[in-house]
């Protein structure tokens, strides 16, 4: 459970700073209500989130500091997942929905992603037994060089995304009649997040008197 909850950290981390670029990149350059709508988008969780840590501080007191650094080593192929993702949808949204990109992969799209799901996901698996399963520091420090050939790879995933998202830049636009409506339900949701979650929270007590 305690590597999951470090990967969905990563994970996490990662795609906040890839949503922030996004946004900054359409305030900068393209249509600045998406930019808007996509930084109040990044609120919802954040709001969640910041929420939880405040009524419900967890302690890691317990783990010991070689946990510690066995769970952010892996944290890292959260973040390199993020960068993939990020990769694959932009892709698809350049080639499939605007056709105004080409697949530059020797395999092609979408047979690409089958090329490096055959890199990541037996680097997930390797990582975690070096990590989580073999209880030395050999395995620990033999999983820092393996980190760090995932994270170049998806640094590749990252630029390439990036590349991709400036065609959604260039040709993203939101509608007039949308731009309030859209507005107004996301601050909606955001402002009924911390309610919501104080009822949920505050039900296992109700049913116990």
């Amino acid at each position: 459970m305690g590597s999951l909850i470090s990967i969905a950290k990563g994970f996490l981390l990662a795609t906040g700073l890839i949503w922030t670029f996004n946004a900054v990149s359409l305030i900068r350059d393209g249509d600045s209500w998406l930019g808007l709508l996509y930084l109040l988008i990044m609120l919802i969780p954040l709001t969640g989130l910041t929420y939880l840590k405040l009524k419900r501080p967890n302690s890691n007191s317990e783990h010991t500091a070689s946990n510690k650094w066995r769970h952010l080593m892996f944290s890292f192929q959260g973040v390199a997942l993020a960068f993939w993702m990020f990769d694959l949808a932009t892709t698809f949204y350049a080639i499939n929905i605007t056709g105004l990109a080409v697949e530059i992969n020797p395999l092609g799209w979408p047979l690409g992603i089958l090329g490096a799901l055959a890199f990541y996901a037996p680097t997930l698996i390797f990582s975690y037994v070096l990590l989580f399963k073999i209880k030395e520091k050999i395995a620990f420090y033999a999983s820092i060089p393996l980190t760090l050939l995932t994270l170049g790879m998806s640094s590749m995933n990252l630029l390439a995304g990036a590349q991709n998202f400036q065609v959604f830049v260039d040709t993203a636009t939101l509608g007039a009649t949308l731009r309030y409506e859209f507005l107004a339900l996301i601050l909606t949701i955001n402002l009924a997040i911390p309610f919501t979650l104080k009822r949920a929270l505050a039900q296992p007590r109700a049913s116990l008197s």
